[in-house]
């Protein structure tokens, strides 16, 4: 999957923000064909996706560019501290400038991300040992929390926590389609009439308290037990 390079992201927003001409009033501003993904690689950028303001300004453009305005409209905070959080934003080659309006003399820039997804790929020098997971995970909940407590919380309809004791292989066939089914709503044409709906998954080894040890040996079956009493005690498959 080709992924676009932060910094140039930067440069390019930086060049092309005082470049671009004031729209008319009765020209709407068009949501451009933005690059699938790009790679997240410096602690910088990571600080910068990873405070929660800035992620939930992340996702209001995702769909369609906006001013500091209509995001702090939103997000119910001050245009101020929504603008400071653009220019982070910015700064680390996350969101870049799409469109400008004059509206009362006054340049209004719209907004919105560098990349339809962003991917960790930071050195593992920079972050803690689980950190992109975790961050990942934290932002999830926390959607999800909005959007709970958000009217159109009935949207929600497939909440789960499974578990299964699997083999090596099934456990790769399950994180296979894990993958698969993230690549396919990632290619899903945007309907212009639908709605936002969002996936969070997280494929993982269960921590050790969850393992179960190897059966002591004594109780374990012997060859010298009788075949047909071992089978008549197992009245179902094993989980």
């Amino acid at each position: 999957m080709p992924r676009q390079n932060p910094q140039r992201a930067r440069s390019k927003s930086a060049a092309g923000d005082s470049a671009l001409p004031a729209l008319p009033h009765d020209v709407p501003v068009e949501m451009p064909d933005l690059p699938k993904s790009l790679a997240i690689t410096t602690l910088e950028q990571f600080k910068a996706i990873s405070d929660p303001v800035r992620s939930r300004i992340l996702a209001v453009i995702r769909a369609q560019p906006a001013t500091a305005k209509q995001i702090a409209d939103r997000l119910k905070a001050s245009p101020g501290a929504i603008g400071y959080h653009l220019r982070v934003l910015e700064a680390a080659g996350l969101v870049q400038v799409v469109a400008r309006r004059v509206t009362n003399g006054i340049i209004a820039k719209y907004y919105t991300r560098t990349a339809r997804i962003f991917q960790f790929d930071l050195p593992p020098e920079l972050v803690d040992k689980g950190a992109v997971p975790m961050e990942i995970m934290t932002t999830a909940r926390g959607e999800l929390a909005d959007a709970l407590a958000d009217a159109r919380g009935e949207a929600i309809t497939i909440i789960g926590f499974p578990h299964a004791r699997l083999s090596d292989a099934r456990a790769r066939l399950y994180a296979a389609r894990v993958e698969q089914l993230q690549e396919d709503l990632l290619n899903e044409p945007a309907d212009p009439n639908g709605r936002v709906y969002g996936l969070c998954v997280a494929w993982f080894l269960s921590p050790a308290y969850m393992q179960s040890e190897a059966a002591p040996a004594e109780n374990r079956p012997t060859d010298s037990a009788p075949a047909k009493r071992r089978r008549g005690k197992r009245t179902s498959p094993p989980r």
